[in-house]
């Protein structure tokens, strides 16, 4: 059997009884191995802040000038028309809601959207650079039908007027192989920060605590999403996308996708050490 057999064996074996939709892409060296219905289209939640944060690091490095600080508000324009205010209760980030009124450099702003995944910080970065820089970010990519980011967090006019954003696992797993394969300072800072993100309850938390990884997650009533990068010790490097929509509660999903975590750790793993003690056999 096939690694990617192996695999999407695995992956059916824990989703399959479940209702719901789960998409996965597993990616090593920027090449899929393994996938279960990539290409299905989810609500992203969080994850809208990675292909924002890969956008605002462009646009620092093609006009620095242009970025600098912004007084933090709570306040934005809806997509709908009109303005909405996002609520504190509904964040993550009590420390950029401290700053209200003040200056906040859109830099560190990045960095409390990912780290803590502020949903306030991403509202004022995505506002300063515009929907348009990350749509042509993601065009640069080939990936403007992966994502779909139309609306500000928060934006529940939008919401109800069907205007919101949209994500795939195929687009996820390919952002994070474009970072990693990066060899400028934009990916160095992305994977800098990405490490440091703190919501470790999905793919992280199905790896064994020693293993290096950068992710992404996001999670409303749901969805629970995540995307990582993950560098083991003796294997090669791989990229994970995981996107579940189910009526799973909060603490039920966010281990569904952990267990998926852990099984693809698992048959890598296991497949590798196979593979290399073939390798190493006499011929």
């Amino acid at each position: 059997m096939s690694l990617a057999e192996q695999l999407e064996a695995a992956w059916a074996e824990v989703v399959d009884a479940i209702p719901g939709i789960f998409s996965l892409d597993l990616r090593s060296a920027g090449r899929r191995v393994a996938s279960r219905d990539p290409d299905a289209p989810h609500y992203p939640a969080s994850t809208i802040k990675l292909p924002t944060l890969m956008a605002l690091l462009h646009d620092r490095t093609a006009a620095p000038a242009a970025l600098g600080s912004v007084v933090v508000h709570d306040v934005f324009p809806s997509a709908a028309g009109g303005t909405f205010r996002i609520h504190q209760h509904d964040d993550q980030d009590d420390e950029t809601w401290a700053l209200l009124g003040s200056g906040a450099d859109l830099q560190h702003l990045a960095d409390r959207m990912i780290t803590v995944s502020g949903n306030l910080a991403s509202d004022l970065v995505l506002e300063r650079i515009g929907f348009e820089s990350v749509r042509r970010y993601l065009a640069g990519l080939g990936l403007g039908a992966g994502f779909r980011v139309e609306r500000l967090i928060g934006d529940t006019a939008a919401e109800d007027a069907g205007i919101t954003n949209r994500v795939t696992a195929s687009a996820l797993a390919t952002l994070m192989s474009t970072i990693e394969a990066g060899t400028d300072a934009d990916s160095a800072t992305a994977l800098g920060i990405l490490t440091r993100q703190t919501h470790r309850d999905m793919i992280p938390a199905g790896l064994p605590a020693d293993v290096w990884s950068a992710s992404k997650g996001g999670w409303v009533t749901g969805v629970k999403h995540d995307v990582a990068l993950v560098r083991p010790a003796a294997t090669p490097a791989y990229v994970l996308a995981v996107c579940t929509t189910s009526e799973l509660p909060h603490t039920e999903g966010m281990e569904l996708v952990a267990r998926l975590s852990a099984v693809t750790w698992e048959c890598w793993v296991s497949w590798h050490a196979t593979e290399g003690s073939r390798q190493a056999q006499p011929s």
